[in-house]
């Protein structure tokens, strides 16, 4: 159910909704700084809805009586997201059109933050569009999201096993190696459909070389790599 839902946003499109630069990465799985940095990202599930279709039709979710919506013995493909009125309600209205497209109705309820933030933890929700802090990309701040007490129910031993050995090292490739070894996982499991990266603004002066976009641009992150011209 979670390839099909993806499969049927499409995200390139919604990126441009919501006016973002073009050319943005579109992820399927949890990469580290550094493969971010380099580019090293498998390819996400592209827009399909026909593969959606087949899947639900599989699944047993079928259009029964054609008037557009699947039902599975006898109940509608229904469910809410949660969200708030930013940029995510927006990109909310643009998902609920695509999935009405493959016949599953998305109904939308806007609340302020600390109540998407509230139910999240809770497990109490049946979808939420929240932002993924960039402390995601690190193994603890995975097995929080992930982990064994995870407030999404996604429970995955191999990946909690091994976020667990990237907690206990401080080697930058052995992170990376276990982030890959992650990935087939992820990208299998889909235990979140990630819609867009988050945009930040960056100024710097002209002198400061090696910035470019989207890989090289924040100046924190990828201080190693810069270099100030004389």
């Amino acid at each position: 159910m979670r390839q099909a839902l993806t499969l049927a946003i499409n995200r390139p499109e919604l990126h441009q909704v919501l006016n973002l630069p073009a050319g943005l990465p579109i992820l399927d799985v949890v990469p580290t700084n550094g493969q971010i940095r380099r580019g090293e990202i498998p390819d996400p599930l592209p827009y399909d809805p026909e593969r959606a279709k087949r899947l639900l039709d599989v699944a047993g979710w079928r259009d029964v009586d054609k008037n557009g919506v699947r039902t599975r013995n006898g109940k509608p493909y229904r469910f809410v997201v949660l969200t708030v009125s930013d940029e995510r309600e927006k990109a909310a209205v643009y998902i609920q059109a695509q999935l009405r497209k493959v016949g599953i109705r998305m109904d939308i309820q806007t609340m302020d933050w600390s109540g998407v933030q509230a139910h999240v933890t809770a497990g109490t929700f049946e979808a939420a569009m929240v932002h993924m802090n960039r402390n995601f990309t690190s193994p603890i701040g995975l097995l929080w999201l992930f982990g064994p007490e995870s407030a999404l129910g996604y429970v995955n031993p191999k990946v909690i096993t091994l976020f667990n050995k990237g907690r206990e090292t401080l080697d930058p490739d052995e992170v990376d190696r276990i982030h890959r070894e992650a990935m087939p996982i992820f990208q299998a499991d889909l235990p979140v459909t990630f819609l867009y990266p988050s945009i930040e603004t960056m100024v710097a002066s002209r002198r400061v070389r090696g910035l470019s976009s989207p890989y090289h641009a924040d100046i924190v992150r990828y201080m190693e790599d810069l270099w100030i011209e004389e």
